[in-house]
């Protein structure tokens, strides 16, 4: 399914869409500040399901990034990556692991895999979005598995992607492309840059807080 989907995604990118000039910012929800990102502290624990993917996926997971961690986003990507969130978003049906594959009976805490048969949670879409990117030439190593609690305080599975705009949010619950601190939500993990068996814990430093909550606060110019 996600072939497919990749095939799909490639031959669209010439469809128009709103983009930045170059020194305009992406027009994003509630403006966008520039040069923010979500800052960390250091190594943490991996999540289950990541485990459970690399044992399916060994390619993907066993093999340092390196590289460049932070994408230059240029209207080119920039389209990329609107276009891949959204066809992800619209093709794949969401459902839960235990609807979908019966975890419980299985002793399965958390099923990460990609939506294959068009059907997924949080997590495939996410796993999907990251894979389609790097197949559309976005770098691995500014595209990090991030963990966080959603409006609900349930745990959800997003796409991180690195730039000099900033971090930027794809999720299965948005329809926009966010900066991190747009989203409401609170963030604990996400991979590392340089190798993704290694997670990373988000700080909760209150100052870093007050900055965001100061910058998203400050009217900002939109394209």
């Amino acid at each position: 399914m996600f072939r497919t989907i990749a095939a799909a995604t490639l031959a669209t990118l010439s469809i128009g869409l709103t983009l930045p000039t170059a020194d305009a910012s992406p027009h994003l929800k509630g403006g966008f500040e520039p040069h923010v990102f979500a800052d960390t502290t250091g190594p943490t624990s991996v999540p289950i399901g990541w485990h459970i993917f690399c044992k399916e996926h060994t390619e993907e997971c066993h093999t340092p990034s390196g590289g460049v961690q932070k994408v230059s986003l240029t209207e080119q990507n920039w389209k990329v990556l609107l276009e891949i969130d959204h066809l992800v978003n619209q093709n794949i049906a969401g459902i839960s692991d235990e609807d979908h594959y019966h975890i419980s009976a299985k002793g399965i805490a958390n099923w990460w895999t990609y939506p294959d048969d068009g059907m997924g949670n949080c997590n495939d879409y996410a796993l999907l979005k990251k894979r389609l990117l790097i197949e559309a030439g976005w770098p691995s190593s500014a595209l990090f598995l991030t963990v966080v609690l959603d409006h609900h305080n349930e745990g959800h599975l997003v796409l991180m992607a690195r730039t000099d705009r900033g971090d930027l949010i794809l999720d299965n619950l948005e329809d926009e492309v966010l900066v991190w601190y747009q989203t409401g939500y609170t963030f604990l993990k996400r991979q590392s840059g340089s190798d993704p068996d290694t997670w990373i814990a988000f700080s909760n430093d209150v100052r870093t807080l007050d900055k965001v909550a100061a910058l998203s606060s400050t009217p900002t110019q939109q394209p």
